[in-house]
């Protein structure tokens, strides 16, 4: 990712994807379990995890210090934090890559919701989709996001991912069922952006 983002400096915003490891993490992820300053549960007030489904899996110190191990050591998936004016302020991926057919899931997560809506997670997503065809040689991206979840969807549309279909009633939390908005890209989709 170092050479990448070399050949590629002119990035907007100041957002940088770095590979995930070496670094104590931020306090925003160090709550994800549902304390504060995360709540992955409620609805309101708007809360980083709302419209995260049952893949998201758990979340204790023991189990993401295991998932970030076996992600750097796997072979099936890559994930990068995100960088932001000098300040980590999410994480996104490729994950379950099956290098046969050329395929992954994608996803991506802000975690600081002040920053929704500023154009970071789109930028993010532009770098790992770029990423995913010249480096990885993808064929095809796909992802999974909460029906509800407008500007994560359209983050990803300004990527070029398009919608493949539509999962209803996906999962349960609150009191309410939760639809999920299914898409996919394409290196023919993709955006040529500098």
């Amino acid at each position: 990712m170092r050479e990448y983002n070399k050949r590629n400096p002119q990035k907007p915003l100041g957002v940088k994807l770095r590979v995930w490891g070496g670094f104590v993490a931020p306090d925003w992820a160090k709550s994800l379990g549902g304390g504060a300053p995360i709540n992955v549960v409620h609805k309101k007030p708007r809360t980083v995890g709302r419209f995260w489904g049952p893949r998201f899996g758990d979340f204790s110190d023991e189990a993401l210090e295991k998932r970030f191990k076996d992600n750097a050591e796997g072979q099936d998936g890559i994930l990068w934090h995100i960088d932001y004016a000098g300040e980590v302020v999410g994480f996104t991926g490729i994950f379950d890559i099956n290098w046969i057919d050329r395929d992954g899931e994608s996803g991506i997560f802000i975690g600081r919701h002040d920053l929704f809506g500023k154009g970071i997670a789109s930028e993010a997503i532009r770098l790992r989709t770029q990423y995913a065809w010249t480096e990885l040689r993808l064929h095809r991206v796909h992802n999974w996001i909460g029906l509800g979840n407008r500007g994560s969807r359209r983050a990803n549309e300004k990527a070029g991912y398009v919608q493949m279909g539509l999962y209803p009633r996906s999962w349960y939390r609150s009191g309410e069922w939760y639809d999920e908005w299914l898409g996919e890209a394409f290196p023919n989709t993709f955006p040529a952006k500098g």
